[in-house]
């Protein structure tokens, strides 16, 4: 039966630009283009703020068919009771496609109201018992919460490879159809031939994981400044300034003379991450300095990055300098709608 109605379960807040919130209205507004009627249940970011208001923050339009829905309180506890609300009287409905972004919240509503005739897909960009353990904590529960899944699930679909391996090795997934599926950009993004300004630029969040403090060790020995922008501490050797809208992020990217994309040195950062950053940065012509890392040597195919050994700040300098010497790279545009194409057969889609 062809796909006609599908559920997004997961609660980004919206209006928002993290990059959870990203991908998943992406990716939701993708499949409703395609003439499927998409229900997104979202939490309030911003009072006032309407469906059309998140979506033109992140530079969309609404399809016909996405059904965006934001609480009418920002409220977590008033929230939660709308969207328990919303979700049931979604599942109540005609059999559809349950997309979920969320296991806990899969868990919950599989208890409440069994599965109601619909299709479930289970979309991880993780392994939370493996991130459990790695940080010393007890990995039961999650891995409790992961196998109980499995069983309930019509498919899994894997941001990465190194994802998908960690699950099979962690669970006996049998003939579960499964799918990896990296990140994607809007083509709109598309950013080469601009003036350029003399740094070494990194554009978005940079929490510790990231590694801000290589960046500033690094920072004596490269041949450019470099600058963050968006929301990290002051650092010595480092120009830091405030976070850009989402629109206006492509412009900052496309002036860098280098861009950086920071990484941490852990299992997420080694073999659970497709970063949506890098999308963003391949669809510029500039040349990009990157971790060494198997995730992002996988999710790149192929591209021509300067790689540095993760956590070296000389290494780091070198690969700026060498990236600062390089011409323009020929811009790669992976489109949530190519994304979309690769999901196609798990999805159902005509």
């Amino acid at each position: 039966m062809p796909l006609t109605r599908a559920l997004v379960l997961y609660r980004p807040r919206l209006p928002g630009q993290r990059a959870q919130a990203i991908q998943v209205v992406h990716a939701a507004e993708a499949l409703a283009r395609r003439g499927v009627e998409v229900t997104l249940l979202a939490d309030r970011g911003a009072p006032g703020a309407s469906p059309s208001d998140a979506l033109r923050a992140l530079g969309l339009r609404a399809p016909a068919g996405l059904d965006l829905r934001i609480a009418p309180v920002a409220h977590s506890g008033l929230a939660g009771l709308w969207f328990r609300a919303e979700l049931a009287r979604w599942w109540g409905g005609p059999p559809g496609l349950v997309i979920a972004r969320d296991k806990r919240r899969l868990a919950a509503a599989l208890r409440r109201h069994g599965r109601g005739g619909h299709r479930i897909l289970l979309e991880t960009h993780e392994l939370d018992s493996a991130l459990a353990a790695e940080a010393g904590q007890d990995p039961a529960p999650w891995r409790a919460l992961e196998a109980g899944l499995l069983p309930q699930l019509d498919g899994l679909i894997t941001n990465c490879g190194g994802t998908l391996a960690a699950w099979e090795a962690a669970h006996d997934l049998g003939a579960l159809p499964r799918v990896v599926a990296h990140n994607a950009v809007h083509p709109a993004r598309l950013r080469q031939g601009l003036p350029v300004d003399p740094v070494a630029r990194v554009v978005g969040s940079l929490a510790a994981a990231k590694g801000p403090g290589l960046l500033a060790r690094a920072a004596p020995r490269s041949p450019l400044p470099i600058e963050v922008i968006g929301p990290v501490a002051p650092l010595p050797g480092l120009r830091v300034r405030p976070p850009l809208p989402y629109p206006e992020v492509p412009a900052a990217l496309g002036t860098a003379r280098v861009l950086l994309l920071p990484l941490g040195t852990g299992l997420f950062a080694r073999a659970l991450t497709s970063p949506l950053k890098l999308w963003e940065l391949l669809a510029t012509d500039r040349p990009i300095v990157a971790p060494d890392l198997p995730s992002l040597r996988e999710a790149a195919a192929g591209a021509a990055l300067h790689w540095h050994r993760p956590g070296d700040p000389d290494d780091l300098a070198r690969a700026i300098t060498d990236a600062a010497e390089a011409p323009p790279r020929a811009p790669r545009v992976r489109s949530w709608d190519d994304r979309l194409d690769g999901l196609g057969p798990l999805l159902g889609l005509r």
